[in-house]
């Protein structure tokens, strides 16, 4: 199978590359919901989030820093969302890491959060027993 962002890490696909450090690239989204909306993706192939290893983890997020600071610095944002997507049930169409750095403009535009409350009768104390890390 072909990923989309292993081609443009080896320079076999055109992306508009903003920045980069050893373990990622901050490149342009194609189909940008804002004015600078950026996507930090990995170098190496990690189809999400719960695959990476902590090298190129922990490489991410002085990238995204300077991303966020630059697009600040250019076009003023009042805000960002910095989202990743994990399975398709996420919405996650490309299955290599990637991280959205969405800066926000005005409230109802761009991207925008949609959420419904879970259902009223969750048992918070037996939910976090379930899932307490040990």
């Amino acid at each position: 199978m072909t990923c989309l962002f292993c081609q443009i890490v080896k320079k076999e696909q055109f992306a508009y590359i903003i920045g980069e450090n050893e373990e990622n690239l901050a490149i342009l989204d194609v189909f940008p919901v804002s004015l600078g909306h950026t996507l930090i993706i990995t170098k190496k192939h990690f189809a999400n989030v719960a695959e990476i290893n902590m090298e190129s983890w922990n490489n991410i997020l002085p990238l995204l820093k300077k991303v966020i600071a630059k697009i600040q610095e250019t076009y003023n944002p009042t805000g960002f969302n910095i989202i990743t997507n994990m399975g398709e049930m996420a919405f996650q169409s490309i299955f290599h890491l990637h991280i959205h750095i969405i800066p926000k403009y005005k409230k109802n535009e761009g991207f925008n959060w949609s959420v419904q409350s879970a259902p009223g009768d969750l048992d918070l104390i037996t939910l976090g027993k379930k899932l307490k890390i040990k």
